[in-house]
């Protein structure tokens, strides 16, 4: 009498051993559908199940890692398909992005085939381990990366994301990691078997659903009560300007038309009612150069440092220059009695060089002096050229013309500027989205902690592209995070106010000019991810680096296969 065996198409997940390329696309395509513009965020919780199945198959292992690859240019290139939009050359930057970030995954494959087959781990620990930690470690490495971590498809899953003040958004990630990969575990062995006396449970396929659903349930409980216990105080006023101006304008000759525009939003902002006790311009909104010079330039030195800026401009003019916007910018506090946090390009006259930062300066009425913030992160290509004096070919990824090279100075200080009884901490650009940046501010308090985030970007460069969603999906996580509200203004969009719970409260649209005006609800609660930092991140990249040597001496260990047809190996 003769068995009757399963083909692999009756096998689960027979489907996909038959084509396992479509396995890694599969989940490229569905991942990208959990984040802006179509924001299907309950997908996030699958999308990976056929990436994950992959890490299970104990054959078929170079197919498999060309399907993660693939799987991984799936995603990364409709996700950052905004960078594009940059300049009319900019597809080349965004073909090397997208390349590049697509190679995690099939590290992580072969970090996961790794645990799985050479250490025994099981899939539900070792997958959401090595995940978060390659996504912590995407953050960091070149100049990081922090963005589409799986956490943030689910930034509007308000009781879900309070977790961010322990862990961070990767803490999300993890469980979102984890519940596709107890999917994968009961797709391979499902939960119920048949016997004579009727179906009966796989005790360690309860226990998996048991410790997903569990940890699941505990985060959403906690943030419950977070939120039900959360109790705002008021705090500023503050009126955020959104310019709509598209990059062309910003980096043309325009800048008159762009310095009425900012005069009629600040005159609008000013009039309100309640009035603002202070008005927030975009990144680099004022069109022209704000000058700082120290006393102790020698005038030799201020001359050739004039010269480098400003060509044949003599000293004298290059000063009076510094006069008439000193003027302009303290003129507008003055005329309105609004202090106002200014974006701008700033040019400091030391006594041995020339900085130029990318900077927010306050100005407040009647007072002489400015407090400035210079970014200290700057983006590569838009800011700065990296490795440019051996490699000057790299200024063909810049979106910039032949006659511009970016050369910004990074800032060395974490400043938070002091404004009556608050405390901002200001984020330029894309400072928002890292969290290791603007965690700085509150690590580094000379004092108390900042009480406000503040964030003041352009966005022009994205042509009202998905990217400004995605931008401030991703700054939610850092109000969370550190408990204090955030504010964005915004070029092209979206202003926003975001409150300690992540609860975006009032924003504006993109491609639109305005003014919002928000009551800034102050958050007195302390955060542990303020205190440890990125703890959960930097343990499950320990742990993911830690596979390779115990994943080679097992290999070492183990006795050589007999050359026999049926002994070949399996696994990873």
């Amino acid at each position: 009498m003769t068995s009757q065996q399963d083909t692999p198409r009756d096998r689960p997940g027979g489907r996909l051993a038959s084509h396992p390329l479509a396995a890694g696309l599969l989940s490229g395509l569905i991942l990208w559908t959990a984040f802006p513009p179509l924001e299907w965020s309950w997908l996030a919780w699958v999308a990976l199940v056929p990436l994950f199945w992959l890490a299970v198959q104990p054959r078929g292992r170079k197919l498999f890692y060309l399907s993660a690859w693939l799987g991984g240019l799936a995603f990364w290139l409709p996700a950052v398909q905004w960078l594009r939009l940059t300049d009319d050359t900019a597809w080349l930057a965004w073909l090397a992005m997208a390349t590049f970030l697509s190679l995690w995954w099939p590290t992580f494959l072969g970090l996961c085939r790794v645990a799985v087959f050479r250490l025994r781990v099981p899939l539900m620990m070792a997958a959401p381990i090595i995940w978060v930690g390659l996504e912590y470690f995407r953050a960091h490495v070149l100049t990081g990366f922090p963005w589409y971590y799986l956490g943030h498809s689910q930034y509007r899953f308000l009781p879900l994301i309070q977790i961010a003040d322990t862990t961070s958004a990767l803490g999300v990630s993890f469980l979102v990691a984890l519940v596709n990969a107890c999917v994968v575990d009961l797709i391979t062995l499902p939960l119920l078997y048949a016997t004579p006396r009727g179906p009966r449970l796989r005790p360690r396929q309860a226990v998996g659903i048991a410790i997903a659903g569990g940890l699941v349930l505990a985060a959403v409980g906690y943030g419950s009560v977070r939120i039900a216990s959360s109790s705002f105080r008021d705090g500023p006023r503050v009126a955020l300007l959104q310019t709509n101006f598209e990059q062309r304008y910003k980096m043309g000759a325009e800048p008159e038309l762009i310095r009425e525009s900012i005069g009629r939003l600040v005159e609008k902002a000013a009039a309100g009612t309640p009035r603002p006790d202070l008005i927030v311009w975009p990144e680099t909104a004022y069109p022209y150069r704000f000058i700082m010079v120290d006393p102790a330039v020698p005038a030799d030195e201020m001359k050739r440092q004039v010269a480098a800026v400003a060509g044949a401009r003599s000293v004298e003019s290059w000063l009076d220059f510094r006069r008439w916007n000193d003027e302009v910018l303290h003129g507008l506090a003055d005329a309105t009695g609004v202090a106002m946090l200014v974006g701008t390009t700033a040019h400091e006259h030391t006594p041995t060089r020339m900085n130029k930062y990318n900077s927010a300066i306050l100005f407040e009425p009647h007072a002489a002096s400015v407090h400035a913030y210079h970014k200290i992160h700057l983006v590569p290509f838009g800011e700065y050229i990296p490795f440019f004096q051996s490699m000057p070919w790299l200024r063909a990824l810049t979106p910039y013309g032949d006659d511009y090279i970016p050369t910004l100075t990074f800032g060395q200080d974490a400043t938070i500027i002091p404004f009556g009884p608050y405390r901002l901490a200001v984020g330029i650009c894309f400072e928002d989205t890292v969290p290791h940046v603007i965690r700085r501010f509150f690590a580094e308090a000379n004092g108390p902690e900042p009480d406000v985030l503040v964030n003041m970007s352009n966005d022009g460069w994205f042509h009202e592209s998905e990217e400004l969603d995605m931008h401030l999906a991703v700054s939610v996580f850092r109000a969370v995070e550190h408990r204090v509200p955030l504010v964005r203004a915004v070029n092209t969009g979206i202003s926003a106010l975001v409150d300690g719970n992540g609860r975006i409260r009032e924003s504006l649209g993109r491609g639109i000019e305005g003014v919002l005006s928000v009551a800034v609800p102050l958050d007195d609660r302390s955060s542990a991810f303020t205190a440890l930092g990125d703890w959960l991140g930097l343990s499950c990249l320990a742990v993911a680096i830690g596979l390779v040597p115990m994943g080679l001496m097992k290999r070492l260990r183990q006795p050589r296969p007999s050359s026999s047809p049926d002994s070949r190996p399996t696994g990873a």
